[in-house]
């Protein structure tokens, strides 16, 4: 195993330590910390009974203000009463903070525009497992009712966990401590969604309760959703850029030219479950030691079915075009039968898959324990374990079914549209022209993720004098993260030569609801699992086997930390400075079974060709690097409802683990398009050195204005890139080297003379690996104002700007810019009286970068402006009973990505809008 040793100290800390030096004569106010939460924490002045927005915004307002950071919250309204459905959507209401959504929920966060992988998101302090191939933490795998706050820290201390350059996320859950005696709260509601036109209950039940003087206390919660959504949606691989359009009558069209891949016009219909549990149990023997042991479980299932009507485009077969000369995009093109010079004839495909399906299982357990030594020396320690898993390997399906065909790609309108012959105007093509093509089963990676946790936090308390007190402490964590992947194919009837069955595969119209206008919505599907079981039948059966693409990251992180808290009154202000370090050490260990292409062979159809791999090989390699990180946070309370702040410190983001695999994953083989991608074991986590500054004034307890600015130099930012890597096809022999006829009949067939694919010694791949880049300067600033008036009404606004010194440009082969940056803006307005609340929220992110690398052909995936509008009501009934409604994305707005170029659609995602009607009570 080959190993490095990286040791890096940012340059920031001879500042840190000489502005702690001219500051150590002067104050911190006074700040104690919660139990099992991170670092960053604050003492509660008061306790405060959180219900209703007003209550709510109260006790965000006293935590941020209390903070020695630079931080925002949002807490429960009542015991099992989140702000929104989904604590992602909760925490876009939060200044710098956006989030990207799947089926129309929020799933994952970005702060100060940097994406989920560079963001740590705890839950009671501790690290959550993830089902996802990155670190990055998906919200839809939590239920709301169970979350009695988060809060969202953008600077840091040294007690908090490294990992997350654009912030860390702290979501916490109730404890019995938290409540006296008995509680009781839980819904029920329907959920309507537009699209899919259906309806599905939810119901969440939560019950809390101390015995024994306090000594005992048991929290049992259980929640349950059920949702059918659809979601609609136009989108292709990638633009191919650089393409001759031609057809064998009138020879080249154009040169160097821009076409889509492919277009997929895409109905998802699924069925989402998501089942939540948690239980805790609380011990005080004393009035010194509280023991705290929780576990929650999750269950989220989403059952996918896709069914698209899809074309696939070849230059080569073009026969009429227009083209924008300014960028080179085909804007309208044809595909023609008989026009092509190799690639075949267009086919008009039916497919039907259950790609996008999910079987995600989360749990976490653990076990606290506070322990007050005596009246100098606090101690706590907590030790966890959790998994995650996505079950997919080996499970889903995808068939293909087509018809050959002309058909007309127009984007010259707005939506882009492909008019399919014989579909016109909601008519139907003859069925007797459906024919056999592709069959799969597998394709989706089963990913699994372990954590065990411990730490041991102490906090030694100064009786008097500058000195206040001095944190320090030890943590521990052991992580496991693997992925593999079973797949099989049937190519048997590729080509489209064979009539399809179609009574035995229930091959029938298909319409779709709520459509885009003025697309196709009436066409062909059938059902794919009759299509599996006709080819076991008929002697072709799909056998998955497991892939040597495999992988397993184990990463061991040491860390040690201590700070000093010093105060003084300067004047009759109160100035506070938090000065510390914390030193991670990190271990990595990879291991991996790869078997590399021996050879590309011909099938019936002319696009499409297949792999053939080698025997597997043991790959095994590591690393090992080292970071200290200070940091300095300055605090003073330049009036009684006025903060002034300056944080400077130094943060790190690891690579994810799907990046350091050293496995190739060879993609299926296509003319003109051999592809690939892969990890890069040996990359270097990010650095960043950020400084904060940020004006806070509290003219009411219940009403806020801020400001903060913020710096951030990044190095060694990962980026994904695409390139060429040369593979020698060790299957053929010379002189030729045409494939061999060993590993399929079709090797000598005249194709194989006249495809540069199925030719030579080696062959070039397009590869798509991580690696580190170049340095940014991430620059921006935040305001947000929230004001209640004595009416009732109130209002919450906030926006966020970004920038940085790098942006995509029309040059393609451009190799780093940032993605995910973008501004971001938010309006909340609410009314709260007596027994009725109301509220209507709009959360506008602007354009950003989403992707440098499609992980196609290079080319960059850029997202559209994005603004959405949800609202809520409730009457309380009685004192213990409310009845409410919710809307989300009431205006149905779309979500909508391009290429390099604004007239390149990469896709419309279109979500449409939910609603929900139900009833809470709390006892």
């Amino acid at each position: 195993m080959k190993n490095s040793k990286i040791l890096t100290i940012g340059k920031k800390t001879a500042l840190s330590v000489a502005i702690a030096g001219l500051c150590s004569g002067q104050a911190i106010a006074q700040q104690s910390q919660q139990s099992q939460q991170p670092a960053a924490e604050k003492e509660k002045i008061e306790v405060i009974a959180v219900r209703g927005i007003r209550s709510s915004l109260k006790a965000s307002f006293e935590d941020k203000k209390s903070s020695t950071v630079v931080s925002d919250g949002i807490k429960a309204e009542d015991l099992g009463k989140f702000p929104d459905l989904n604590v992602a959507e909760s925490l876009q209401r939060i200044t710098g903070v956006s989030i990207d959504r799947s089926g129309g929920e929020g799933q994952a966060v970005t702060i100060r525009g940097f994406g989920p992988q560079f963001n740590t998101v705890l839950v009671n302090g501790r690290q959550l497992a993830t089902e996802s191939a990155g670190r990055e933490f998906n919200f839809d795998v939590l239920a709301a009712d169970q979350i009695s706050g988060a809060d969202v820290y953008k600077s840091t201390t040294a007690k908090l966990q490294e990992g997350g350059i654009g912030g860390t996320i702290n979501v916490t859950t109730a404890r019995p401590f938290d409540y006296d005696d008995l509680r009781i709260a839980g819904s029920i509601k329907g959920m309507y969604e537009s699209l899919s036109e259906e309806t599905s209950p939810s119901a969440s039940f939560l019950v809390s309760n101390t015995f024994n003087d306090d000594m005992f206390g048991v929290l049992l919660a259980v929640s349950q959703q059920e949702r059918k959504v659809q979601i609609n949606q136009i989108a292709t691989a990638g633009w191919r850029g650089g393409q001759t359009i031609s057809n064998k009558d009138d020879g080249v069209l154009f040169t160097n030219a821009y076409i889509p891949r492919n277009w997929d016009q895409i109905i998802d219909e699924q069925d989402r479950s998501r089942t939540n549990a948690s239980l805790v149990l609380q011990f005080a023997p004393s009035e010194d030691v509280t023991v705290t042991l929780d576990g929650l479980i999750s269950k989220f299932e989403v059952d996918s079915q896709v069914t698209d009507l899809a074309s696939w485009f070849e230059p080569d077969r073009v026969g009429s075009a227009e083209i924008d000369p300014a960028t080179g995009t085909l804007v309208r093109f044809t595909q023609e039968i008989g026009l092509h010079q190799g690639s075949g004839d267009p086919a008009t495909d039916f497919v039907s898959h259950t790609r996008n399906s999910r079987d995600i299982t989360n749990d976490a357990f653990g076990l606290n324990v506070d322990w007050k030594i005596n009246d100098a020396l606090k101690a706590s320690f907590d030790i966890s374990t959790t998994s995650a898993e996505n079950d997919r390997a080996g499970r889903d399906r995808f068939n293909v079914v087509g018809m050959i065909n002309d058909y007309t790609f127009d984007a010259t309108g707005g939506l882009p549209t492909v008019a399919h012959g014989g579909f016109e105007n909601g008519s139907l093509a003859d069925e007797s022209r459906a024919r056999m093509h592709y069959n799969e089963k597998g394709n989706q990676f089963t990913n699994k993720d372990e954590i065990n946790e411990f730490k041991a936090d102490f906090e030694y308390l100064a009786e008097k004098g500058v000195f206040e007190k001095a944190n320090f402490g030890i943590y521990r964590q052991e992580r496991e993260k693997s992925a593999f992947q079973i797949l099989g194919s049937q190519c048997v009837y590729c080509g489209y030569g064979t009539a399809a069955p179609l009574d035995e595969i229930d091959f029938r119209p298909y319409t779709a609801n709520n459509f885009f206008p003025g697309l196709i919505d009436t066409f062909y599907t059938y059902d794919g699992d009759k299509m599996i079981q006709y080819l076991a039948d008929s002697g072709f059966p799909i056998e998955p086997t497991l892939q040597n693409n495999r992988y397993t990251i184990n990463e061991d992180v040491t860390s040690l930390y201590m700070d000093f808290t010093l105060q003084y009154d300067l004047g009759d202000m109160p100035l506070s400075v938090n000065l510390g370090a914390r030193y991670a050490s990190t271990d990595v260990s990879v291991s991996a079974v790869q078997s590399f292409v021996t050879d590309i062979v011909p099938t019936a159809d002319a696009t499409l060709f297949a792999n053939v791999f080698g025997p597997a090989t043991d790959i095994n390699q590591g690393t090992s690097y080292s970071n200290l990180l200070p940091n300095l946070n300055v605090k003073l309370g330049i009036a009684d409802d006025m903060v002034l702040r300056f944080a400077s410190y130094d943060t790190i983001t690891r690579p994810t683990m799907d990046q350091m695999s050293p496995a190739t994953t060879f993609n299926e083989p296509r003319r003109q398009n051999l592809t690939a991608s892969g990890g890069n074991p040996a990359l270097k986590p990010f650095q960043a050195e950020n400084w904060d500054i940020s004006y806070e004034w509290y003219y009411n307890d219940s009403n806020l204005f801020s400001f903060a600015v913020f710096n951030k130099e990044v190095e060694d930012f990962i980026v994904t890139l695409t390139g060429t890597e040369t593979y020698n096809m060790t299957g053929r022999t010379g002189p030729d080297f045409g494939c061999s006829i060993a590993n399929s009949a079709l090797c000598s067939s005249d194709i194989v003379g006249t495809t540069d694919e199925l030719n030579g010694s080696s062959e070039i791949y397009t590869v798509t690996r991580p690696q580190n880049g170049e340095s940014a300067r991430i620059t921006g600033y935040e305001v947000a104002l929230t004001h209640i008036f004595d009416n009732g009404f109130g209002a919450s606004a906030n926006a966020t700007v970004v920038d940085s010194d790098l942006s995509v440009t029309a040059d393609s082969s451009q190799s780093f810019a940032l993605e995910g940056l973008g501004d971001s803006q938010n309006l909340v307005l609410f009314y709260e009286q007596d027994v009725w609340q109301a509220r209507i929220a709009f959360n506008n992110r602007e354009g950003f970068l989403r992707a440098l690398d499609n992980g196609f052909n290079g080319e960059p995936i850029n997202t559209k402006t994005f603004g959405q509008w949800d609202i809520s009501a409730s009457y309380d009934y009685n004192d213990y009973l409310t009845i409410f409604i919710e809307g989300i994305n009431i205006t149905e707005e779309e979500l909508v990505q391009t290429g390099r170029f604004q007239n390149q659609i990469y896709s419309v995602e279109d979500n449409g809008s939910r609603y929900s009607v139900g009833i809470r009570g709390s006892f």
